[in-house]
């Protein structure tokens, strides 16, 4: 296929995909391809007819660094919801993330794509905060509301004259309200461990701690942290990745590792800070995380994870692992201080 095409065709399949899921009625795609032109139109969809009424719109600048290289326009009918800020924020950064990636401009540094992963990982930090508020709202209350209701249930069977109905039903109400609580903390222990750590007002130290103790009370398990000197201020986005692979590598080593004591240390080295996370327990050993012949694979999801968090932001991933010889992670990302 000629190249232009090509462009043109990911472009195309992009912008669907963004639209399908913002709801947008029309969108259209405009980038300077070439820095002495003019932003031009690379990708259109039309996903409605005739619009009437006052239709909604949006537009999107999309950006390289600190210069604009475009926008993203999208027109909404008039009763469809509007997407949520955050959602608007991981459409400009795909975006963002397309233009480096899908053309060839070897020209540039990686600095651009690194700023838009960057910004990308933060918004669906964001995003995941609102998934979690969600599931609090919605179906956590309803199941403390069956939850009453049962207890209403099994207070009027107590009143009811016939013992051969109680004796029936009972013991049902009962493993139902077992069942109902046992779903209940098994929800507020996944939320739990997935909240809002307030990553822009604490520090990197304060944030990891705070991770260490309350993995600690979800496993009961030990984590032995140790931060060597002091740790420079760091971005948001290294402070979110170092973060979840932390906790991410932690979850692994109690579910797969049979200890109950995990090491951490970090520290500040030669214009990088380093996290390593040990244990002494059965080991494994690690698929390729790197190179044409890195994992893919479904049960490799958590590993995944890591690597492409810790990419995002400039930074290595290394597995270091045998059977029946213990686990090492070792993360290096850059110390660039926040500013």
């Amino acid at each position: 296929m000629d190249t232009t095409l090509a462009l043109a065709d990911a472009y195309q399949r992009l912008l669907g995909e963004l639209s399908r899921r913002l709801g947008a009625a029309r969108a259209e795609l405009l980038l300077r391809i070439d820095p002495r032109l003019p932003a031009q139109v690379v990708a259109r969809c039309d996903n409605a007819g005739d619009l009437s009424g006052d239709v909604q719109t949006l537009e999107i600048p999309i950006s390289e660094g600190a210069i604009e290289v475009g926008r993203l326009c999208m027109v909404f009918a008039p009763e469809t919801r509007l997407p949520e800020p955050s959602e608007l924020s991981m459409a400009q950064a795909l975006v963002e993330l397309a233009a480096l990636l899908v053309e060839d401009r070897h020209q540039h540094t990686w600095g651009p794509q690194l700023q838009a992963g960057r910004r990308m990982l933060a918004v669906t930090e964001e995003e995941l905060q609102r998934i979690i508020l969600d599931i609090h709202d919605g179906p956590v209350q309803k199941l403390f509301a069956v939850s009453s209701h049962l207890a209403l249930v099994q207070a009027r069977l107590d009143e009811h004259s016939d013992t051969e109905l109680r004796r029936h039903i009972a013991p049902l109400i009962e493993r139902m309200n077992g069942l109902m609580e046992s779903a209940l903390q098994e929800i507020r222990a996944t939320l739990s461990s997935f909240r809002l750590a307030e990553f822009e007002m604490r520090s990197l130290p304060s944030v990891l701690h705070g991770l260490a103790m309350q993995h600690e009370a979800l496993t009961g398990n030990q984590v032995l942290l140790t931060i060597e000197g002091a740790l420079p201020p760091v971005e948001l986005p290294v402070k979110i990745a170092l973060y979840r692979v932390l906790q991410e590598a932690l979850s692994n080593s109690y579910r797969h590792a049979g200890v109950d004591r995990h090491e951490v240390l970090v520290r500040a080295q030669e214009g990088w800070i380093e996290l390593t996370v040990i244990d002494e327990g059965r080991g494994f050993e690690p698929p390729p995380l790197e190179g044409p012949g890195a994992t893919e694979r479904q049960e490799h999801i958590g590993l995944r994870g890591m690597r492409e968090r810790v990419h995002l932001v400039g930074g290595q991933l290394q597995v270091l692992s045998r059977p029946g010889h213990g686990t090492r992670v070792v993360v290096r990302v850059p110390a660039k201080e926040a500013v």
